[in-house]
């Protein structure tokens, strides 16, 4: 005889669940495989290109980009987080290819319209580099074909992360090759921004079979414009204090300066790219969660990332600040000595934007609470632009730097305050601290390697293995005990006898 029914309902549900666990450890293996990925080809690139361009250069090159990428953003409006959120929802759907048209026609109006008026900006108001502002223009054609949200929204990370490996190992190539000189960041503008292009092509050819064939809906189309416009609100606050530091530096400061923090704050980016990726994998599993009432699972989800994010955040806030000495001249060159101190206070920041990152992408977006996420982003922004006023003028880079943490930290505190009576905070911050304290003990360690070693490779190799042991050490000392504290007593209580 055949199972019954309830026995059949009982063993597809189990496997439904072992699957989710599998597709949820896929993505956040392909995602954080990427993410180091990205973060290793700059330690190849990055020393190459600071040495070729120097920093008046590289600051140039920082200028025209940020600005090009603001003009990008408000073509993008709130889609990457809005459409993500709104494919996750409906991706069983019969209409979900209607859903990605009516979304996505939001977004390649809004970027046409934002290429139109980028093109005026650099014939009538540009004078300087004015071929390097148009080269960029690039980057709003990136912004307007930009669908990687969709495949997010459908947990195809495996796709995402393939084309944007191929990509960045062929723009990496490109970059050896053909930038030798100074005078050649034209080419590395066209190699950047050209990679990104065709990374978003790809991307299509992914997507061709879900998305099907043009569907336009101008009612559906005009009904997302409202919700994806109160979720742009903090995408340009967030933009405030992540791109605007740029664009006040490169105006009260000199390029030289800029060129300090791009290069400090890129090594920032990519490493703080692995924490960001739990939160990217995360969202639309959270969505879905919450969508379907699940809020055990959720909440198991959730205190399982806070852990990995903070142990990561932590061991790369400190460590980065502890070799920082040692690492931005042997890096970067000599006259980039100067850039331990802005990637000392940038490192800072990354334990907040860490623990809001979960906050915000495992919660706040996936519950609908919008409006706590713009306050506290606007928070942020505006604290970072009082920030960013009073000390530029005085610590150039260094007060750009400072900036950011103030307002990464005030980002962090203004979520928490909005989920207090939600999520049991107290349970999370208890378990993060130990591995603050694994952080403080390792930073302490090799800081007393510090006073005594010279700027060479093979003292900074050794501040690194110190670090490295030290921290993960203490972590795994920590997790060991957490998770056997029932099997230390029963061990305890036999010896006793």
């Amino acid at each position: 005889m055949g199972l019954l029914p309830k026995k059949q309902l009982v063993l597809r549900r189990k496997d439904e669940r072992s699957t989710k666990k599998t597709n949820v450890v896929t993505n956040i293996f392909y995602q954080i495989s990427y993410e180091l990925f990205a973060m290793l080809l700059p330690l190849f690139t990055a020393p190459f290109i600071s040495r070729i361009l120097g920093a008046d250069m590289l600051g140039v090159y920082s200028y025209s980009r940020t600005l090009a990428t603001y003009f990008g953003l408000f073509g993008m409006l709130g889609v990457k987080n809005y459409g993500n959120r709104e494919i996750s929802r409906h991706r069983d759907d019969k209409d979900l290819n209607l859903w990605f048209w009516s979304i996505y026609a939001v977004q390649f109006f809004a970027s046409l319209a934002m290429l139109v008026l980028y093109i005026g900006y650099t014939i009538f108001f540009v004078v300087d580099n004015q071929v390097i502002a148009a080269v960029q223009s690039i980057l709003i054609v990136d912004s307007m074909l930009d669908i990687s949200w969709f495949l997010f929204g459908m947990e195809q990370f495996k796709k995402t992360t393939t084309c944007s490996t191929i990509v960045k190992l062929l723009t990496t190539t490109a970059v050896f090759l053909l930038v030798r000189e100074p005078g050649d960041l034209l080419e590395y503008c066209l190699i950047m921004g050209g990679g990104v292009f065709i990374n978003q092509f790809m991307l299509w050819y992914y997507a061709r079979q879900a998305i099907g064939k043009p569907v336009f809906n101008l009612k559906r189309s005009l009904a997302h414009g409202k919700p994806m416009l109160i979720l742009f609100i903090p995408v340009i606050a967030v933009s405030l204090y992540t791109m605007m530091d740029k664009l006040m530096l490169g105006a009260m400061s000199t390029k030289a300066q800029l060129g300090f923090y791009e290069a400090a704050e890129k090594i920032i980016l990519c490493a703080s790219s692995v924490i960001t990726a739990f939160g990217t994998v995360m969202m639309p599993r959270m969505t879905k969660l919450f969508s379907d009432g699940n809020v055990r699972e959720s909440q198991r989800y959730m205190k399982l990332s806070v852990e990995a994010v903070m142990a990561s955040s932590f061991a790369i806030s400190l460590g980065i600040l502890s070799v920082s000495r040692l690492f931005a001249p042997i890096f970067w060159g000599k006259d980039f000595a100067s850039c331990a101190y802005i990637l000392s206070a940038l490192a800072l920041s990354i334990p907040f934007s860490g623990f809001a990152n979960v906050i915000r992408m495992q919660y706040l977006i996936p519950n609908g609470m919008d409006r706590a996420y713009i306050i506290s982003v606007i928070l942020g922004a505006v604290s970072n632009l009082v920030a960013n006023s009073l000390l530029i003028s005085i610590y150039g880079a260094l007060g750009a730097a400072l900036g950011t943490v103030i307002a990464e930290g005030i980002v962090c505190i203004a979520q928490c305050f909005a989920v207090r009576k939600r999520i049991a905070l107290q349970k999370y911050l208890n378990c993060i601290v130990p591995f603050g304290v694994a952080g403080l003990i390792m930073a302490a360690a090799v800081r007393v390697i510090d006073h005594v070693a010279i700027v060479t490779i093979p003292w900074l190799l050794i501040e690194i293995f110190v670090g490295s042991i030290v921290y993960c050490s203490l972590s795994l000392l920590y997790l060991y005990y957490t998770r056997n504290e029932l099997l230390i007593a029963g061990i305890q209580k036999f010896s006793k006898r």
